[in-house]
């Protein structure tokens, strides 16, 4: 076990080194990292301001850093390639965590919630990395990172720093819309799946969709998104809309409000 740990991808091993999508080391893993989110998220909940802030700095300033020195790794021992490039929606979350960390604004802000939550949920439960062993310094950097992504959206969401605003996803879809046709074009030079958008990782729904919609894929993956929007934003409208109507609820000219018809 030991002699995988500094050994970067591919690692060719006798046998099957990975730990393997919904294995009983994958479940455990995941059991474990979704406790340590609740913790960080729960001290972060707890914290003042300052502490509230050096937190966020922590967080996304080391989730940057470690993508830096993965590819540094990676260079070091020659296995760099184009799939390193910061193209991927996980890549682009860490960009945004990193970005916010320094200077929060709407942007960044929107873009955690709206892409980086559900998609770091999605990578870590279908990781495309379960073909190597779980004790590997490269695992352990994957597993870190998105659990840093979503651990810093729902430190945000649950401290109320973050109300997510579904008129702010112009904003989330004008940057997708930027970035999504420069990894299509770097698929198609490298040979990459940036974004998933040639194929979906093994195991995960996107290869049924994939199957099932043929040609017509990438149209589906927008629809998709579409939906988990709705799925997102849907909560937040409604409540909202609840707010205003208890605000706006008329007072009785007594100055009482009564719960019930008997006055009780």
């Amino acid at each position: 076990m030991f002699d995988t740990f500094w050994q970067p991808p591919p690692i060719d091993l006798p046998g099957d080194p990975g730990f393997g999508l919904f294995t009983p080391t994958h479940l455990v893993i995941l059991a474990v990292l979704a406790v340590v989110i609740a913790a960080i998220v729960v001290m972060y909940c707890r914290l003042g301001e300052v502490g509230r802030h050096r937190t966020r700095l922590i967080m996304g300033c080391t989730a940057m850093a470690s993508s830096w020195i993965r590819a540094g790794g990676f260079l070091w021992w020659g296995v760099l390639g184009p799939e390193s490039l910061p193209l991927w929606m996980c890549s682009m979350g860490i960009g945004a965590m990193f970005l916010d960390c320094l200077k929060p604004n709407s942007w960044t802000r929107e873009w955690t919630y709206a892409m980086t939550l559900w998609g770091a949920v999605c990578a870590l439960t279908f990781s495309d990395w379960a073909d190597r062993p779980w004790f590997n310094i490269f695992s352990f950097q994957s597993f870190y990172v998105h659990v840093a992504l979503i651990a810093y959206a729902l430190m945000l969401l649950v401290s109320r720093e973050l109300v997510p605003n579904w008129k702010n996803l112009w904003k989330v879809a004008v940057v997708t819309a930027v970035v999504v046709p420069v990894a299509m074009l770097a698929n198609h030079l490298f040979g990459t799946n940036f974004w998933f958008l040639n194929s979906g990782s093994p195991g995960s729904p996107l290869d049924p969709i994939l199957a099932v919609a043929g040609s017509f894929y990438i149209p589906v993956l927008i629809v998709a998104v579409a939906i988990v929007w709705a799925l997102l934003y849907l909560p937040w409208v409604l409540w909202a809309r609840r707010a205003r109507r208890r605000v706006s609820r008329p007072v009785p000219q007594d100055g009482r409000t009564h719960s019930s018809s008997d006055g009780s």
